[in-house]
Parts: structure tokens; C-alpha cells; sequence
């Protein structure tokens, strides 16, 4: 843009602060907007390990993010216990559940909640986004009865592992 004279002045790339200060003002909803509308399932045909037999591999998994030590986020989020010192975490954490296409790594759908809601709660909000043609992967920590009931017409298959007595089963 200043090549083409199209600043009056030099422009500079804003510092991480700046651009954390902007995201403040702007608010969540406009991001959410954004990630809906850019972050969608990207591999093509010839994509490495983003394909089974027809179907586009996605996977499902949770996580948790440390978050800024403030009391806004320890009374929102949350502290997981420990059994040393105070009995808690030293920083609030958000549990994250994500649907990632395999191959790329795209994250297609997230969802971010207290730590006290479980993945399987958040997992739930996520499937409308699964889509005909997708073979949903997720690890023991998906497996039950109660999470995979509910719609009889499920767009996309399913196929969750586990260990020991607990087998695989494919949907």
C-alpha cells in the first residue's frame, strides 16, 4: 500500500500490544464471525492423510488453555485443584473442544467454555458443523452411549477408539 501511495504517511506494522488493545475494543462477536466464515475444511483430493476411502477425516478432541491470572477469569473459567500448596491452579484454564481436519490441520469448529463443562457438553455444539462425506475420528474420551445418540440422521460417520475392554467402533 505505500508503494502504490496510497498512505499519506510511512506505515508501520502495529506492535502485539496495538493489535491485542484493537481485539479488546472490537469485541468477540465480529472474531466469531471471522473464524465462521474463513475456517472451514481446505484439503483437496491429492492432500496426504486427509482421505479414507472416500471420506474427509476429521478429528475431535478437547484441550485446556492457561488464561490470564486475573479474578475475572478465575471466577468465569475457573481453577483445576492440585494437591500441593493452596489446593489450586496458579492460573484460570478454558477448556477448548476442536473439530481439525486430519492432513492439514485446519480447525473447521471450536468451542471455548469454563473448565467445568465437560468435552463431551462442548463436543455436542460442534456436530452441526460435521458435514455428508466426513469420517468423525475422537479418542476414548468420546465414547459413551448418551453422546452419540440423537438425531437419527447423522451426516457423517463416526469412528471412536479405545483400550483395553473398550473396542473401536465405526458408525
Amino acid at each position: 500500500m505505500e508503494q502504490e501511495r496510497r498512505w499519506s504517511k510511512t506505515w508501520r506494522v502495529p506492535t502485539s500490544g496495538a493489535i491485542g488493545r484493537a481485539r479488546l475494543r472490537l469485541g468477540a462477536e465480529p472474531l466469531k464471525a471471522l473464524f465462521a466464515r474463513v475456517c472451514q475444511p481446505v484439503a483437496v483430493r491429492e492432500t496426504q492423510g486427509a482421505w479414507f476411502r472416500g471420506l474427509r477425516l476429521v478429528a475431535v478432541d478437547g484441550t485446556t488453555f492457561d488464561l490470564p491470572d486475573t479474578e475475572a477469569n478465575a471466577t468465569f473459567f475457573g481453577r483445576p485443584g492440585t494437591g500441593r500448596g493452596q489446593g489450586r491452579s496458579a492460573y484460570p484454564q478454558a477448556r477448548t473442544v476442536a473439530l481439525v481436519e486430519c492432513g492439514t490441520h485446519a480447525v473447521f469448529a471450536a468451542e471455548a467454555a469454563p473448565l467445568a463443562v465437560h468435552e463431551t457438553v462442548l463436543s455436542r455444539r460442534l456436530f452441526p458443523s460435521l458435514t455428508r462425506g466426513m469420517l468423525l475420528l475422537a479418542d476414548r474420551g468420546f465414547l459413551g452411549f448418551d453422546l452419540w445418540r440423537g438425531p437419527p440422521r447423522r451426516p457423517a460417520r463416526t469412528c471412536c477408539g479405545g483400550s483395553g475392554a473398550t473396542r473401536s467402533f465405526l458408525w
